[in-house]
């Protein structure tokens, strides 16, 4: 497509420039030189707008590369956009119930009060991004990153964070209740007064984490044992 439209530049630019030879067309022809000079074509933003135009008629774009696009608000249910580049993208208060999201590159991407209920983020990329509010019950987040992510007042009830990397993410006040996070890295993470109640910690990592004021009734410990105590862990 790129290549499509940079021949496209050139053959205009070469018409021009044959054209400016002849005193006939020398005032029409200066104006358009100047015009591609001082407005070079953004080959990259004609890319972004064909792609958000085919995801919007056809609810799939898959490998595409979506940096930086907006589509907050919009209702993007079971959208297809597996292996797209989606890097600070923004998804304030969009609809995405059970999106394919597998394997996407979210970082610093806004979901603030989205709805990613059902939705299938594994492996997906969430480093840095914000999830504040956002809907999320029953996603899979399988082996995803969401180091530095914040997620609080998220709610992951019955999430699936199998293996899941979320160092230093922040999930105060999040509902991860009867969320399976086996395996999971929650290093330095921070969990206060989130609902644990039956979720399961087996063999995951809580090192530094914070679990002040916590809901941890009948949660499973990463040792195996149930929790059912009302002091911090």
């Amino acid at each position: 497509m790129k290549r499509k439209y940079f021949i496209w530049s050139i053959g205009i630019l070469g018409t021009v420039t044959i054209a400016s030879r002849f005193p006939l067309f020398e005032p029409y022809t200066q104006v358009a030189i100047s015009a591609i000079q001082l407005k070079p074509i953004n080959l990259d933003q004609i890319q972004l707008g064909s792609n958000v135009e085919r995801l919007k008629k056809t609810r799939k774009c898959v490998d595409c590369d979506l940096v930086g696009v907006d589509l907050s608000g919009l209702d993007l249910s079971r959208v297809d956009l597996q292996g797209a580049n989606l890097a600070g993208a923004k998804f304030k208060q969009t609809t995405l119930i059970n999106a394919q999201l597998r394997n996407t590159n979210l970082t610093r991407a806004s979901f603030q009060k989205a709805n990613l209920q059902g939705a299938d983020l594994q492996d997906a990329n969430l480093s840095q991004a914000n999830l504040s509010e956002a809907q999320m019950m029953h996603t899979t987040l399988a082996s995803a990153n969401l180091q530095n992510a914040t997620l609080n007042g998220a709610e992951l009830r019955a999430a699936n964070l199998t293996k899941s990397q979320l160092q230093k993410a922040q999930l105060k006040h999040t509902s991860l209740y009867g969320a399976i996070l086996n395996q999971a890295n929650l290093k330095i993470a921070n969990l206060g007064s989130a609902d644990l109640r039956y979720a399961n910690f087996s063999k995951a990592n809580l090192d530094g984490a914070n679990l002040k004021n916590a809901q941890l009734e009948f949660a499973i410990m990463p040792n195996g044992s149930t929790y059912q105590g009302t002091t911090p862990y």
